[in-house]
């Protein structure tokens, strides 16, 4: 998972602003957010923040966790959510985990809380630091309500009140199984301390535990107890901190999701991008395991959705964006890419991995089934032909494990006269390249690979060039195009469905085989007005199938496809 805002430069991989003879330019404000692949710093390591949490202070965004093996905490800085500069360790604390991070506005301090100990039954450690990713302090280690604790995490409302969302190991030799409970605490004005105990659930095999408020309710979600597997995220719902809360656990939506497993993650943080128009309430979660070999990014951040009962909703999408200003959010409109569908020409390829699976139109469900791999001689490049000379000033890069560790973006008018625009030394496996250079007139852009990062060719999935200049389509918080559809409607291409919502209603998007039985249900709750996109589920055998989109009961399009 990775996000791209504005440009930064790194210490071996930078735009070559100075030969394009022009400065930066200035684009839309979006950020975009790639799942299924590593995030590395910008020295190229990869990125540790196991069990952490996403923090955004004097405009400057946060990321801290584990380094792995529930050890010393790291943190990592950006401006931009795509680049992120290591800041070292935080605290080093061995034995800790399911950590979090407040900032105190009466005493002016970071206050950081921690899951310590040995076993599964913790204390409670509580830490402070001057500033987000200086050397944090270790205060103590605390007993909660006189009891160990398992996972947590905290939360700060509006009012300036935090709360501690916990598993209590209240009840002799519970150890975070199931006979624990969970909890929810208010903690001391200064969040030095636990101050009152707010509710406690009766229910164990809870873990991964976070509050969220959206619409004026309090949502506190936690998923099962199953070690690293990752299971379906629950939720109970309250108008007050203090309750009363349901007691009956409801499911979070996930429409696609086969395993029904928060799309291979564990619940770990709800971070808010607050704005006047709305708020975008992202889902972040751990991925431990890797049951689906398309979803290998170590982390998913997905938009959250509610339906019309308040229950939460998390479609997937390898690409989307967000207008953190806003608080609006949308898919990535591949009519953006400029080298969608183009000619694409290489050094060299294996096989059935032609340099033209580059180009083309593919969902995280397939995309690794298309790709393109080149020869074994670090000396290597790929080519897309734009057609005609345009406007281009960016490139995303989707590599395999067999990736160049340094290349060059290049343009051209010609296949002669190349310019760099971008160069890296510092790359790494399962990487995404998304970057953004001084805007420039070509017909043809190149990616020229010069170290290869293992022994076998470079593998590239995608190669996509934008022209991001002014963009400012699709305001909608919702995922959507720039116009509002004026009929419902469904459309199939290359394994993806599109439909179309002319006004806001609770619908069912539903997959039916050749004798009317229902085979998977790809959406179903409110949605807003617009146009939206899902992928087939993957499970599907050849045939005819009809989609079919309702709302009460009643049909609004359907569309028969072959598989």
């Amino acid at each position: 998972m990775m996000f791209r805002k504005t440009k930064l430069l790194s210490r071996l991989c930078l735009a070559a602003t100075v030969l394009l003879g022009s400065a930066m330019t200035t684009h839309a404000k979006w950020l975009t957010v790639h799942n299924d692949f590593i995030v590395y710093d910008t020295e190229g390591n990869a990125v540790h923040t196991r069990s952490g949490t996403l923090r955004k202070f004097n405009n400057i965004y946060y990321w801290y966790g584990s380094a792995g093996g529930f050890s010393n905490q790291m943190c990592y800085s950006s401006p931009d959510l795509l680049h992120w500069t290591n800041k070292g360790v935080v605290i080093a604390a061995p034995g800790t985990n399911r950590m979090d991070v407040l900032y105190n506005d009466s005493t002016e301090q970071y206050v950081m809380f921690l899951k310590t100990g040995t076993a599964s039954a913790c204390d409670l450690g509580i830490a402070t630091s001057p500033t987000p990713d200086g050397k944090f302090t270790l205060l103590g280690n605390n007993k909660v309500h006189g009891s160990p604790i398992g996972d947590m995490s905290v939360w700060k409302d509006n009012d300036g009140k935090a709360y501690l969302a916990y598993v209590w190991d209240s009840i002799p030799g519970a150890n975070s199984g199931g006979v624990s409970q969970h909890a929810l605490s208010l903690l001391s004005s200064d969040y030095l301390s636990v101050s009152k105990r707010m509710w406690l659930w009766d229910a164990g095999n809870r873990e991964g535990n976070m509050m969220m408020k959206a619409h004026g309710l309090y949502y506190y979600i936690s998923s099962l107890t199953l070690w690293t597997q990752s299971t379906q995220s629950q939720f109970y719902t309250s108008s007050t901190p203090a309750g009363p809360w349901t007691t009956r656990l409801q499911p979070i939506l996930v429409p696609g999701n086969t395993h029904n497993n928060s799309w291979d993650t564990q619940s770990d943080f709800v971070f808010e991008f607050k704005g006047p128009k709305d708020t975008v309430y992202m889902y972040g979660g751990d991925r431990w395991e890797k049951p689906d070999p398309a979803r290998l990014g170590d982390y998913a951040w997905l938009p959250m959705n509610f339906t019309p009962k308040d229950t939460l909703l998390i479609n997937y999408y390898q690409d989307w964006e967000i207008d953190p200003d806003a608080g609006t959010w949308r898919t990535l409109d591949l009519k953006r890419n400029l080298a969608l569908h183009k000619t694409v020409e290489a050094s060299s390829s294996t096989g059935s991995n032609t340099p033209n699976n580059v180009t083309d139109s593919t969902t995280w469900q397939n995309y690794s089934s298309t790709k393109w791999v080149s020869g074994t001689d670090d000396a290597q490049w790929i080519r897309v032909d734009l057609g005609s000379p345009m406007p281009v000033n960016r490139v995303i890069l989707k590599w395999d494990s067999s990736y160049a560790k340094a290349f060059k973006i290049q343009v051209a008018a010609d296949t002669a006269s190349w310019m760099d625009v971008y160069t890296c030394a510092n790359m790494g496996p399962r990487s995404l390249t998304d970057e953004t250079f001084a805007t420039t007139t070509a017909r043809y852009v190149r990616m020229l690979a010069t170290q290869r990062g293992g022994p076998a060719g470079y593998t590239l999935f995608d190669f996509m060039v934008l022209n991001d200049t002014g963009v400012s389509v699709g305001l909608s918080r919702r995922p959507g195009m720039a116009s509002l559809p004026a009929k419902s409607e469904i459309t199939f291409e290359r394994n993806v469905l599109r439909y179309a919502i002319p006004a806001g209603r609770a619908v069912k998007l539903e997959v039916l085989d050749g004798r009317g039985k229902r085979m998977a249900v790809l959406a179903d709750g409110f949605m807003a007005a617009g146009r939206y996109e899902t992928a087939m589920p993957a499970n599907l055998g050849h045939g005819m199938y009809l989609i079919r989109l309702t709302a009460n009961g009643q049909k609004l399009a359907s569309i028969r496809v072959r598989l």
